[in-house]
């Protein structure tokens, strides 16, 4: 099962679904704002896009290392 990852703005709230070939019970929590991992083909998932009550969640931004900024040139080249 591949999970999502989305931004919930809706009201508090929380699901039981059955995803993936054996049918397991994935229980999720949805706090509004909050950051929620869902199967992305899921028929609730779908539901939850479409009252626009979900967004993907921007991708993990890594901090800037000192090595990722360029160096200052010294004027000589």
């Amino acid at each position: 099962m591949t999970l999502t990852r989305y931004i919930y703005n809706g009201p508090q709230s929380a699901a039981s679904l059955r995803v993936g070939e054996s049918r397991e019970l994935l229980e999720v929590q949805l706090l509004s704002g909050k950051p929620v991992e869902l199967p992305a083909d899921h028929e609730y998932t779908l539901v939850l896009l479409e009252l626009k009550h979900l967004v993907l969640a921007p991708p993990d931004a890594k901090p800037a290392s000192k090595s990722a900024v360029a160096p200052q040139k010294s004027g000589q080249e």
